[in-house]
């Protein structure tokens, strides 16, 4: 029987051959090729090798992985794509939710809701907050700002410019 299994981590022919090595050792397989280009190993073997033993052997080559070439890459990166979208998207969850409480905070008073008052602390919040981003990477805030504003377009410091006015 013949698998074909994708391999990360490889960079150089030298790689190729430290897997090649590994893998060959392991007692059942009959033929192995190992590929820098597309990064996989097309394996034929005798019986059927676990793909946890398959890391083990190649494991000691290096820092490298071995998955099912014919399984979708969704079905393994799924767990690990939905916290790396909650990884990047949290701050912005725990930004919002704080303007939010701050807003509702704000706009209780003696006299009840004040949903103005809230409105103008939620707007000035959120304006704040955002524009503190733009200060973290100013010129990659100018770089994009520049591609669909049409004064920055021809001036280009009005990127710069512009990040501090709307602070203000």
């Amino acid at each position: 029987m013949t698998h074909t299994y994708h391999i990360t981590g490889m960079t150089c022919k030298s790689c190729v051959g430290k897997v090649l090595n590994e893998l060959l050792k392991l007692g059942d397989i009959t033929n192995a090729s190992v590929q820098l280009e597309s990064p996989q190993a097309t394996i034929s073997m005798h019986n059927h090798i676990p793909l946890k033993s398959l890391q083990q052997a190649i494991s000691k080559a290096g820092n490298y992985l071995i998955t099912h070439a014919d399984r979708e890459a969704g079905e393994v990166g799924d767990d690990a794509e939905r916290k790396n979208w909650w990884q990047a998207y949290k701050p912005i969850f725990l930004i919002f939710f704080y303007v939010i409480a701050l807003s509702l905070i704000a706009g209780n008073s003696k006299n009840g809701f004040d949903g103005w008052t809230a409105m103008r602390i939620f707007m000035s919040g959120f304006f704040l907050c955002f524009s503190f981003f733009k200060f973290l990477d100013l010129r990659g805030f100018a770089d994009s700002y520049a591609t669909y504003d049409v004064v920055a377009k021809r001036f280009h410091s009005w990127g710069y410019i512009y990040a501090f006015i709307e602070l203000a």
